[in-house]
């Protein structure tokens, strides 16, 4: 039981440290008051609610978008429950919490057996899924002994993961409380069969189903195209402030035209004060901006706000993607390559294998510092056919990888209705 006990004690800990920060720090202030009188929130949305609902869990915002497309399906297929869905992180809660595909959407109370019972209790789920990790014993074990089908989509493991060690049989069993899981390819099916799970298959990775969507819904962003004009065009996705800093070298130093968005992952007062202190009167703020904005003397905009980004990405030249100089901190990269742009991002991805294919595909490059970006730059400044060339590769690369979600819901909807032992309403 060393491995249950180290499990408990970490996870308390984690809790405490929240509390702990929260007088310090932003996000950790709004988990932990989010925290407050979550239990009555869930027991409002259950009072005078007969209907069963199709619970989803997500860590966060990129999580929430990767489940988004089996959102849609099974809410279509089950019209008679309501979606919920729960969040840990504060920025997906804070940035979802009012998005119309939900009924409900709440923070995850923190764990506990006596929380697991009664959020179960008060959802009253249908069957519950899970989006590709996040996972939180009591949740799970309530929900496996309650006989509600629980699913596991878009699932990745790698081979230093605790499940895999001698000494992860309590993680493992995290593991087998799931009905199903699908993985996102064939190594992480291969670790789970090791284990000795099997109820697994790969169906690959909802993110191309949600991305190429977004290409098909690509919103018209009038302050946007008015920035951009003619100019070439560079989106810095999620930046972090080296990303930042690499791309204010590039831009002070290159004696070439071209403009750029930042979309900076922490939206606050100070991370946009570094971006416009860097780039002084050539910088303008997104929220200071009417479509009547003279644009002329500016090069630089600041998305201050959430949400924002994937729409704004089909108006991009190329992608500088955040998060690649950080340990497990690469950000998403396919809404950038699903509007056919070239994107260069940093070297820690050993987590990210799309980022890996993007780079085997030549449409996505690594740079390791200041210098290599600007020469990556460079070369789509100086050619723009071999922009293009790249442009048309990312496009059938996304083309080639939808089809996970219609692979989930058809194992949900005929797993659901082929026995009855197994069909969710004689739970």
């Amino acid at each position: 039981m060393p491995g249950k006990i180290f499990y408990l004690l970490s996870t308390q800990a984690y809790f405490l440290i929240v509390k702990l920060f929260a007088p310090f720090n932003k996000r950790a202030q709004l988990l932990y008051h989010g925290q407050k009188g979550l239990l009555k929130k869930f027991e409002d949305f259950a009072k005078g609610n007969a209907k069963k609902s199709i619970w989803f869990h997500v860590a966060s915002l990129g999580e929430f978008e990767q489940g988004r497309p089996i959102m849609e399906a099974l809410k279509k297929e089950y019209p008679e429950c309501k979606l919920v869905v729960t969040f840990f992180s504060p920025s997906g809660y804070e940035s979802r919490k009012n998005d119309p595909i939900c009924e409900a959407t709440f923070y995850l109370p923190f764990e506990s057996k006596i929380n697991a019972e009664r959020v179960v209790k008060y959802l009253n789920p249908k069957l519950a899924i899970w989006i590709k990790y996040d996972f939180w014993f009591a949740y799970l074990h309530e929900l496996k002994n309650k006989n509600i089908p629980l699913y596991l989509c878009a699932a990745q493991f790698r081979k230093n993961q605790l499940f895999f060690k001698p000494f992860g049989n309590f993680h493992r069993q995290i593991l087998k409380q799931f009905t199903y899981i699908f993985c996102q390819n064939e190594n992480s099916k291969s670790l789970l069969n090791s284990i000795g799970i099997t109820n697994c298959s790969v169906s690959g990775d909802n993110r191309y189903d949600r991305v190429y969507e977004s290409l098909q819904q690509a919103a018209h962003l009038p302050i946007i195209e008015k920035f951009k004009g003619t100019d070439f065009l560079l989106i810095a996705g999620s930046s972090y402030e080296l990303e930042e800093s690499f791309l204010e070298f590039a831009f002070s130093t290159l004696n070439k035209s071209f403009k750029i968005i930042f979309a900076p992952h922490f939206v606050e007062a100070k991370q946009i004060h570094l971006i416009e202190t860097r780039f002084g009167m050539e910088c303008i703020k997104y929220s200071e901006c009417t479509i009547e904005t003279n644009f002329t003397d500016k090069k630089v905009l600041i998305i201050d706000s959430i949400g924002l980004l994937a729409k704004a990405y089909r108006y991009g030249d190329a992608a500088f993607i955040g998060g690649g100089f950080e340990e497990n901190g690469l950000h998403n990269t396919l809404e950038a390559a699903t509007f056919g742009m070239p994107i260069c991002f940093g070297p820690k991805i050993k987590r990210f294998p799309e980022a890996a294919e993007l780079i085997h595909e030549d449409v996505a490059s690594i740079v390791l510092n200041k210098t290599e970006l600007s020469i990556w730059i460079t070369k789509f400044l100086d050619d723009k056919n071999y922009q293009k060339n790249i442009a048309q590769k990312s496009r059938e690369f996304i083309a080639r990888n939808i089809g996970a979600t219609e692979k989930v819901v058809k194992y949900i909807i005929t797993s659901s209705t082929s026995s009855p032992a197994q069909h969710p309403d004689n739970f």
